[in-house]
């Protein structure tokens, strides 16, 4: 796989599925450097952006032209694209470290709060002691009880 994204120049001014700011995956290699699209036939161009970073402009926004305005930076003033690319990266990540933290976050499976409190099951007028060093967590919201 090439390090640098491959876009198709027709497919990119539609905007359907196969739009090359999606990245145009369906190319045929032809010759060293030249690829054939396979949706609409023609020459598939390189461009100078690193894969990894049309994937982190792609999760900052799909729009393209985001995208369009952010290849042009690159090719007139690469400082101010560095700077915009760490700010971006910087952004993604912290992003996917709160969707991380939310997954892993005890909800109440009954209100869906996470104030949460787990202990002993206790003591019960029914089954008395049998079963009161079970841990059972708590909703602290609307007071449902269920097993870890």
């Amino acid at each position: 796989m090439s390090k640098y994204v491959r876009l198709c120049p027709n497919c990119k001014s539609k905007s359907n599925e196969n739009s090359s700011l999606r990245g145009c995956g369906y190319s045929t290699f032809l010759e060293e450097n030249e690829y054939i699209c396979e949706v609409c036939g023609k020459t598939v161009t390189d461009l100078k952006m690193l894969t990894e970073d049309y994937r982190i402009l792609i999760k900052v926004s799909p729009e393209p032209k985001f995208i369009e305005s952010m290849i042009q930076l690159q090719e007139t003033d690469i400082v101010e694209y560095n700077l915009k690319m760490s700010q971006f990266r910087t952004q993604v990540q912290q992003q996917e470290n709160s969707r991380a933290q939310a997954a892993n976050t005890v909800k109440c499976p009954r209100c869906g709060s996470t104030n949460i409190t787990a202990g002993q099951r206790g003591f019960s007028l029914l089954t008395g002691f049998v079963g009161s060093g079970k841990t059972v967590n708590r909703c602290a919201n609307c007071g449902h009880k269920w097993r870890p």
